[in-house]
């Protein structure tokens, strides 16, 4: 069997977000996309950070969430992986590190994909019912 790879895994179309926007825009569009992670980029799609759903309820206190910018609140400098990563060693990173979701970036660092948790539990239900793990799968 092959080496699976993190391109086999993410998903291609991510939503992401400016680090200027503001907390309410990004709490509509993870509600829109109905994402739990949001990479932030900057004008280049270059990643900066990355805001999860947890980040964004924290903020729940602040009266004037459409002024505050996302970068009050995003994780700078994420862990990010290459699409040629072996997926074995993006899970590692992310269970040594607690963490859902990784941004997939291009040798420039532009943002390409995002593999998340949940990418994982749709690798290991394949596996478990016996389907082939080394194939794509298919997206909605």
């Amino acid at each position: 069997m092959r080496t699976v790879k993190v391109s086999d895994l993410m998903t291609p179309r991510v939503v992401s977000i400016r680090d200027d926007a503001s907390l309410t825009n990004v709490d509509w569009e993870m509600t829109l996309a109905e994402v739990r992670h949001v990479p932030v980029v900057d004008e280049q799609d270059k990643v900066v950070g990355i805001v999860s759903d947890r980040d964004v309820l924290r903020s729940l206190n602040r009266h004037d969430r459409g002024r505050v910018p996302v970068s009050t609140i995003m994780t700078l400098l994420p862990v990010m992986v290459r699409p040629h990563t072996a997926a074995r060693d993006a899970l590692e990173m992310m269970l040594a590190r607690k963490i859902n979701a990784i941004p997939v970036v291009d040798e420039g660092g532009a943002l390409v994909g995002i593999v998340t948790a949940t990418d994982f539990l749709e690798l290991a239900y394949r596996a478990l019912a016996g389907m082939p793990v080394d194939v794509e799968r298919a997206r909605a």
